[in-house]
């Protein structure tokens, strides 16, 4: 009898260990069009803002259209009046770095994000933030 329990037990682990050998631990997904897997995307914001009723104004818009689009929120970090929790405070490290916003967003794809940036819908309130605010950016892949 235990020879049969220890064969059923090595066929399950084997049978977990082919299907882990299969998921990407990154949490990748492959694409419907291509097959290919798709890489999350992470775009990082720095932002100054100049006028914060107007930037405020963006946020209120802009946090539901990057829900809609599949966007996440990751990190949002400042010192804004409008800001009720402190601590989301910037902490500055090396360089003197100090940034007034500092935002990352993960979306599941380039063309997800290529979606969000060519919508009517964000095109619209992007102009909210570009009388508000300097924004310098960069997207890169997520490990």
């Amino acid at each position: 009898m235990k020879p049969k329990i220890f064969k059923t037990l090595f066929l399950i682990l084997l049978s977990f260990a082919m299907n882990a050998q299969g998921e990407d631990p990154h949490g990748n997904h492959e694409s419907a069009v291509t097959g290919m897997p798709l890489e999350k995307i992470l775009m990082v914001l720095d932002i100054t803002v100049h006028d914060s009723l107007q930037y405020q104004q963006y946020r209120l818009k802009v946090e539901p259209l990057i829900e809609k689009f599949g966007g996440t929120y990751l990190v949002r970090s400042g010192g804004m009046a409008f800001d009720t929790r402190p601590d989301r405070k910037i902490i500055p490290g090396d360089g003197n770095w100090n940034p007034n916003r500092f935002i990352i967003v993960q979306w599941d794809s380039m063309e997800a994000l290529q979606k969000f940036t060519d919508s009517e819908e964000y095109k619209a309130t992007a102009k909210l933030r570009e009388n508000s605010a300097t924004t310098k950016s960069i997207i890169v892949k997520k490990y």
